[in-house]
């Protein structure tokens, strides 16, 4: 009775190593759900996403700058009541700026423009990482969910065959007892991974910019895909594809021409002028009289130098942004890069070594019970080792996944992939 128990473990508490994370195929208990695959989540993000409106509507601000900019001044009306009596004048001036007042402004506007969409960029980009970390963690905790149920079937039919040894006086009671007390304990851990599917399914719609309540699962499994990246190439191809440094540079620009927007202050307007005059003998308008003036900024109270000093100033703090931007991207490659090699030494490591060798264990003491060699207590404690590194390696390869997301965001963009998927194999080591 003894071997028929061993039989039925082996049976249904041990899967091969290499196809335990496939465990969201033929799933029932999400039927209803939406599966979206990462792109498809990823395109959602990026066609209704609240924080792409709101950078979209920043550049709409900075193009109505840059209209501002180009229009002529303003032309103006002034009425005069005061005079001789016979004349109230009109006076309706027209500004002339010299050119380049105007280019100085319009330059401005520009650059302001290409920060704005190098700023939608940035957005774009956390936008992605939030979708990809959301992603992978929704991934992982069904993933823990759908291991927490195999072990809950193994658990019931453990206690089942203990009870019918116990019926038939094979085994004391208190293996009844002790098979009960791990059913239990594993569907409590049951409930517990069903609430974070539930919390994750709510993190990754928030990161879609959509309802925390709509139902959804990811339709890809977790996949682990080694690669190799080189630390100083993946830096100098931050500092080009980065747009923090897009918009840093930009604003610079804008800063210095804002500089000589400010100094353009002391050059001469022209103006053009009409002046209209009203006859009280002969009740009538007079013709207007045109003429051409020129508006010289010859005093200054201190307006005009603290623009310039507070222009000057702007540009020396954004050099300095820009230089600090800078440090803190390639901080960032190198901090993932880091992160990136570790959790890829994590998984193999589980994947090589620690998931077979549990499961190895296993193999191995459900052969000594059934021999008589080993206990019961033995075998459970056997189970809950080779279920524990099973869910250690899911979480590894969620964290690998999150530190390639990292690193992507940091380099901004796609990695330039030069390794190959170790072995020919995909995340189940399935080849």
């Amino acid at each position: 009775m003894r071997y028929l128990v061993a039989l039925a473990l082996l049976l249904l508490s041990v899967l091969p190593a290499e196809q335990f994370v496939s465990v969201f195929r033929g799933a029932q208990a999400f039927a209803l759900e939406q599966r979206l695959t990462l792109n498809e989540a990823i395109t959602l993000a990026l066609q209704r996403h609240p924080l792409l409106t709101a950078a979209r509507q920043r550049i709409e601000v900075a193009r109505g700058g840059l209209v501002s900019a180009k229009a002529l001044p303003n032309p103006s009306l002034t009425a005069v009541p005061f005079g001789v009596p016979e004349s109230k004048p009109l006076l309706l001036q027209q500004p002339i700026e010299l050119p380049f007042k105007r280019t100085v402004r319009i330059k401005t506007a520009e650059s302001e423009i290409n920060a704005a969409l190098a700023d939608y960029r940035t957005v774009e980009l956390d936008v992605i990482f939030a979708v990809k970390v959301a992603y992978v963690d929704l991934q992982a905790a069904v993933a823990v969910y759908r291991l927490t149920e195999e072990a809950v079937a193994t658990a019931q039919t453990l206690h089942d065959l203990a009870q019918k040894q116990f019926t038939l006086g094979a085994v004391p009671f208190v293996h009844v007892t002790r098979t009960e007390i791990e059913r239990q304990r594993i569907e409590q851990e049951l409930v517990q991974a069903q609430a974070e599917v539930a919390a994750k399914q709510v993190a990754l719609n928030v990161a879609l910019g959509r309802e925390p309540s709509v139902p959804v699962l990811p339709a890809d499994d977790l996949a682990y895909q080694p690669v190799t990246v080189s630390l100083e190439a993946l830096k100098a191809l931050a500092l080009q594809r980065r747009s923090e440094i897009v918009a840093a540079q930009s604003r610079l620009v804008a800063r210095r021409f804002a500089v000589k927007s400010a100094q353009a202050q002391w050059l001469p307007d022209f103006l053009l002028l009409a002046h209209f005059g009203e006859s009280e003998r002969a009740l009538r308008v007079t013709a207007p009289r045109l003429a051409v003036g020129i508006a010289l900024p010859f005093f200054d109270f201190g307006r005009i130098r603290g623009e310039i000093r507070a222009a000057k100033a702007q540009v020396t703090e954004q050099e300095a942004l820009l230089e600090q931007t800078k440090r803190v991207i390639l901080a960032e490659v190198e901090t993932a890069v880091k992160k990136l090699t570790a959790s890829q030494i994590v998984v193999e490591g589980f994947q090589k070594r620690i998931v077979p060798a549990a499961e190895d264990l296993l193999k191995r003491v459900q052969a000594s019970y059934a021999e008589g060699g080993s206990t019961l207590l033995e075998v459970l404690d056997a189970q809950q080792t080779w279920r524990t590194t099973r869910k250690e390696l899911v979480k590894a390869i969620a964290d690998y996944l999150k530190a390639l997301a990292e690193l992507e965001r940091a380099v901004g963009g796609t990695l330039p992939v030069t390794g190959e998927t170790a072995n020919g194999k995909g995340t189940n080591g399935e080849g």
